[in-house]
């Protein structure tokens, strides 16, 4: 059963220990529940109660069981009709398979996280932003909503206290391969488990398997791989061998100047480092986020400090904000975009053929359904807010 998202919340009954304040959601309007009656408790299971008026249908079992990327299984209710989008690229990927109306909430950091995401999402403007998604939410708000399930950080403590107050926490999950991102859409599509998210997946996992492929073929020979170097949010701050976008820049036919870092996916590093390395390009994603310097501006601070006049990159004008569109690049289902647009960038030759442009405009129809004009595909390309 659909909820009308546009009215205000009618026909709940919430004990006053789970009493939600205006404070909670001031920054969006509180939802409709629709023709449903919730019933909240703190710690206790939620019950919600839709009638379809055929008696004579088959019951359907209250639970399921999915398995994660990482191999865990999770029980779920039969029907998942609302949700809360607390893990950051879980909205994305809640929208790929076409069940953003399901979406109760979101973190507070999705209200103007990326701009692209207000004017393609449907409800991204409207809905609850929960506050410290990141870690320290209030639960109560949760259950107020009527929320079965939660997408969360692999944050046990996070996991447990969703757990006790009576709902199911999907914790993200990886195997460090750039598929991951594949997969991940799987398992949402087995959670929301209608004919539209599974078509959704597998179209999905047939795009990214073939544009994979594609740039792997072309880059298989190429006798000369640049080094590249990927800031996150900062100059400073990279990834390591432990990172799927190893696997990206090799299949974009270079070399990831950080592969022997010891560290974890993300750790930051001096300017020596950086120096030592000397990478032939480096492309700067996350720059603008949580309130960190945009990424223009940290290759401009970067280029007076002159400090990185001796990098082949800064040299030779190879610095790149990484477009973002709805969603960072290197964590999202446009991860497989990034592929191309690192290949093509530095294998310009290899790729002269390949219109990203168009690629853009096709991909956003099909997996975010949102139709983008000429212009706003530039604009993303360009690393540009709309207008």
């Amino acid at each position: 059963m659909k909820e009308n998202k546009e009215e205000l919340l009618e026909g709940s009954t919430v004990s006053e220990s789970t009493e939600v304040s205006s404070k909670s959601f001031s920054r969006r309007e509180i939802l409709k529940v629709g023709a449903f009656t919730v019933v909240a408790v703190a710690g206790s299971s939620l019950l919600v109660a839709c009638s379809n008026g055929n008696n004579d249908e088959t019951p359907k079992p209250d639970k399921r069981t999915i398995t994660n990327v990482n191999g865990t299984e999770i029980t779920i209710p039969y029907e998942v009709t609302k949700v809360a989008a607390l893990f950051g690229p879980s909205y994305e990927r809640v929208v790929v398979v076409g069940a953003e109306d399901r979406i109760m909430c979101d973190g507070d950091f999705h209200i103007d996280g990326w701009p692209w995401s207000n004017l393609i999402f449907k409800y991204v403007n409207t809905l609850p932003g929960i506050e410290n998604a990141h870690a320290d939410f209030h639960v109560e708000d949760l259950i107020a909503m009527g929320v079965q399930l939660v997408f969360c950080w692999a944050n046990q403590s996070q996991v447990d206290m969703i757990t006790n107050a009576g709902m199911v926490a999907v914790p993200s999950a990886g195997t460090g391969k750039a598929r991951d991102i594949v997969e991940t859409i799987r398992v949402f599509a087995d959670i929301f488990n209608d004919e539209l998210a599974h078509e959704q997946a597998t179209a999905y996992a047939q795009y990214f398997d073939d544009t994979f492929a594609m740039v792997k073929a072309r880059t298989a020979n190429v006798a000369i791989r640049p080094k590249v170097y990927l800031g996150n949010t900062t100059l400073l701050a990279t990834v390591s061998a432990s990172s799927d976008m190893a696997e990206v820049i090799d299949a974009a036919g270079g070399v990831l100047a950080s592969i022997d870092l010891p560290a974890g996916s993300s750790t930051n590093v001096n300017v020596e480092q950086v120096l030592q390395w000397n990478p032939d390009y480096i492309f700067l994603d996350h720059a603008g986020s949580s309130g960190n310097a945009s990424s223009e501006l940290v290759i401009s601070e970067a280029k007076a400090s002159g400090s990185f006049n001796s990098v082949t990159a800064f040299q030779n004008d190879h610095v790149f904000a990484t477009p973002t569109g709805a969603f960072f690049w290197d964590s999202g289902i446009q991860k497989i975009l990034y592929l191309v647009y690192i290949a093509k960038t530095i294998h310009p030759t290899l790729f002269a053929d390949v219109d990203l442009k168009a690629m853009l405009i096709d991909f956003y129809k099909q997996f975010y359904f949102y139709t983008l004009t000429d212009n706003q595909a530039t604009r993303i390309l360009n690393h540009q807010d709309p207008l």
